[in-house]
């Protein structure tokens, strides 16, 4: 992870991450179904190491900030899309105070948490979003999961971009509702989002039948992929790694 950041990389829905994504590391360039495969993985090892493995979690936790320094991400941007951890982090700090042996339990909840959001973090930060969709596809998730989520992803940032437009606007007239008083405003401007939402759905539904759709995955995400050496190295690499963790260290 690298200190210098873009302007640009912590902006509204998914901002930045296009960007950050098309980059040229070799982490880059892997197929991403090695890359879903190996760092899932090793989420899911991560959750299966027992309680109090403070040396196996470490390892890897290790490895990520390596796969990290190695994909050249910048150091700002992966602390910015950690905090999604925050809440969970909260309830480990509460165990210790609520339950016997909570500081192990916290502990454990706490790494567990972080190694989980880090790992995706990473995958999502070094695949385009097309190609990931595509390695998804390849591993067998079903069609209609694929392309529920393209959709979403793409106008999550439509959705952003119209809450943004109306925040500007209500400002513009000396209106900011920010106190409990004024709940029934903010409860106003989501009712009048979610209608326009659900409007828009329609018409890029009708407009997408109107030309033919029946269906079917978008190019981009059907796009071809080729599982290459390398990419059999890396997910071989990372498999055995963590097999010499849980094996020596747990």
């Amino acid at each position: 992870m690298t200190g210098s950041h873009s302007g640009h990389t912590h902006g509204g829905p998914g901002a930045g991450v296009e960007e950050i994504a098309a980059g040229h590391s070799a982490i880059h360039h892997l197929d991403p179904r090695a890359k879903i495969v190996g760092l899932i993985g090793l989420a899911i090892v991560s959750v299966s190491t027992p309680p109090g493995a403070w040396v196996a979690f470490a390892a890897y936790l290790a490895v990520l900030v390596a796969l990290a320094v190695a994909a050249q991400l910048p150091l700002r941007y992966v602390l910015v899309r950690m905090t999604v951890e925050v809440p969970f982090l909260l309830a480990a700090a509460i165990l210790p105070l609520t339950v016997p042996d909570g500081a192990v339990l916290g502990g454990t909840v706490a790494a567990k948490a972080t190694i989980g959001v880090l790992a995706m973090v990473l995958l999502s930060s070094t695949t385009p979003f097309p190609r990931l969709l595509a390695g998804f596809e390849r591993l067998g998730m079903p069609r209609v999961i694929v392309m529920i989520v393209a959709f979403m992803w793409r106008y999550l940032h439509v959705i952003g971009g119209e809450v943004h437009r109306a925040k500007i606007a209500r400002e513009a007239r000396g209106y900011d509702p920010r106190w409990l008083w004024q709940t029934g405003a903010i409860a106003r401007n989501i009712a009048t989002l979610f209608v326009r939402s659900l409007e828009r759905g329609e018409r890029v539904y009708l407009a997408m039948a109107s030309r033919g759709y029946r269906g079917g995955i978008p190019a981009a995400v059907s796009a071809p992929l080729e599982l290459g050496r390398l990419d059999v190295a890396f997910a071989a690499a990372l498999a055995a790694t963590l097999a010499c963790v849980r094996v020596v260290l747990v």
